[in-house]
């Protein structure tokens, strides 16, 4: 049964990254076709955060799981202080960017925001595509 569960939610993770590239692409093409260069480096950017976000956040999520589980492996215990600093870092990122970005650049302030939506607009679709996997076949895909 484990097994089962572990593909699932590999494939499901799969499916997260795919989504969350493929909006990026077209949130960067809409926010240059609607704000021109300053609005598409803006979502380029606060995406490649929501990405590195969704990224320290499976890690640090991991890493609980593994010690709650007891399967905590030696390279996860040396580890453990960069995924603390990892799972405090996302919001120092977050608000160096949007800090950098006001203070530094022209970029489109609004499209960074947008950008840094992308983990959750990327959550939203594997949840979306789990729903109508599950209403057409009867079982949630893999």
């Amino acid at each position: 049964m484990m097994d089962a569960a572990s593909d699932f939610y590999a494939a499901a993770e799969r499916r997260i990254w795919r989504f969350q590239l493929g909006l990026a692409v077209l949130g960067t093409a809409g926010a240059g076709w609607l704000a021109g260069w300053r609005g598409a480096a803006g979502f380029a950017v606060g995406a490649a955060v929501s990405s590195l976000n969704f990224r320290w956040l499976k890690q640090a999520v991991d890493a609980v799981a593994e010690k709650a589980t007891g399967a905590e492996t030696r390279a996860t215990r040396k580890k453990r202080k960069a995924l603390v600093w990892k799972f405090v870092g996302r919001y120092l990122l977050i608000g160096a960017a949007a800090y950098g970005m006001l203070k530094y650049t022209v970029w489109d302030i609004r499209a960074l925001l947008a950008g840094l939506f992308l983990f959750v607009a990327a959550i939203l679709a594997e949840i979306c595509f789990e729903l109508w996997n599950t209403s057409s076949s009867g079982s949630p895909s893999s």
